[in-house]
């Protein structure tokens, strides 16, 4: 190896050390960005009623306490820089039964945690990737206990459309699976809704968690068969019905149909138990 070659090979190893340098330095200086871009707020009281209702509009870390079983304490979620959010809860007493209601702005109550039905509570709840597809909700915290907590809010414009979409709780408000294998993610949270009636004389009311719905569409020319498949850390019902709401078979956890061609199947994923866990699913269906 001549000397000139010699110097190209050195200069190039120097090349990629300070290109390496580089990388690093703005991966760092990108996380300390995302960690400063988090708003640090106190628990303002009063905050007892949604007119009195706390303002969340940007990623924040709430500090806040439950005084006792009659203390309630509102926030108002209107974000300004994405209607995707991702959100957990801390609490400091694991001894305190705790209830956590998002509410729409017509009151209606799009879903409910609370500590006591869920097996794997440890004083953390994360949800993430919840997709708000109104510009305005309120979030309704309580505790049967004295508890000190922390509320966690981030706020993002990159929607994944593959993520589930509260409420999917009835089949004319079913979710969209656009293609084959397309991976759906969602949860299973304890719901109080009205059943629907196209799936109420085929399930248990009775342990009845959540439903979840989904719609599938053969747009092409081919007849064909898939299998319908769930992934969860517990059993859960699977039924189908087609494009006209009619019953056609259910399954535990996967399903194997025909899927001719111009069809539509509406699916709906059944969760019982007598207490839940919060715990992704993942569901997708594939030609056989």
């Amino acid at each position: 190896m001549n000397i000139i070659k010699l110097k190209e090979i050195i200069k190039m190893k120097y090349k990629l050390i300070l290109l390496i340098i580089l990388f690093i330095s703005c991966t760092n200086n990108k996380n300390d960005a995302s960690i400063e871009n988090i708003s640090k707020r106190d628990e303002i009281e009063p905050n007892n009623s949604i007119e009195y209702s706390q303002y969340i509009d940007c990623n924040t870390l709430i500090s806040g306490n439950i005084d006792d079983y009659n203390d309630i304490d509102f926030y108002q979620i209107n974000p300004t820089n994405g209607f995707v959010m991702d959100f957990s809860m801390s609490f400091y007493n694991l001894e305190a039964s705790i209830s956590m209601d998002i509410i729409s702005t017509n009151n209606d109550i799009m879903f409910s945690i609370n500590s006591e039905d869920v097996s794997n509570y440890k004083g953390f709840v994360e949800l993430n990737d919840i997709l708000l597809r109104d510009e305005v909700y309120f979030l309704k915290l309580n505790a049967d206990k004295e508890c000190k907590y922390n509320l966690k809010f981030i706020f993002r414009d990159d929607y994944i459309p593959s993520n589930e979409a509260e409420p999917n709780n009835n089949i004319y408000e079913a979710d969209n699976i656009n293609y084959p294998n397309e991976v759906i993610y969602g949860y299973f949270i304890k719901n109080y809704f009205n059943i629907d009636e196209y799936i109420k004389p085929y399930i248990k009311e009775s342990g009845l968690i959540d439903i979840d719905f989904y719609e599938i569409n053969n747009d092409t020319d081919i007849n064909t068969s898939i299998n319908i498949k769930l992934e969860y850390t517990k059993d859960i019902d699977i039924i189908l019905f087609d494009g006209n709401y009619n019953y056609l078979k259910q399954g535990i956890n996967q399903l194997s149909t025909t899927f001719e061609s111009n069809k539509k199947y509406y699916i709906a994923l059944v969760c019982y138990g007598d207490k839940y866990i919060i715990d992704r699913y993942t569901l997708h269906y594939e030609f056989n």
